[in-house]
């Protein structure tokens, strides 16, 4: 019997499922680094935060947070009037 094992990323193998204390700093330090990034904060400003959010959390829950929270601000932009198919927007200007 054959059984088919997905591909992991670099150092998954090492990983296992966090316990409860692994989750609440992983949870915190994703909460600290997008508080960070709402208030304005740029990828440089914020480079602390995001280094101890990758490093405590598994990169599959990094990937999929960072998904979630990019899709949750372009929704809102949505609710705004944003139209992503609008080609006559400010973007191409200046």
């Amino acid at each position: 019997m054959c059984i088919f094992m997905m591909p992991r990323e670099a150092g998954e193998h090492r990983t296992h499922f966090p316990d409860k204390e692994a989750r609440y700093q992983c949870w915190d330090s994703r909460d600290k680094f997008w508080a960070c990034i709402d208030a304005g904060g740029t990828d440089e400003s914020c480079k602390e935060l995001r280094n101890r959010y990758t490093e405590l959390c598994p990169s599959t829950w990094v990937k999929h947070f960072d998904r979630k929270y990019h899709y949750l601000r372009f929704k809102e932009k949505m609710k705004q009037g944003y139209d992503p198919t609008d080609t006559t927007s400010t973007k191409n200007e200046g």
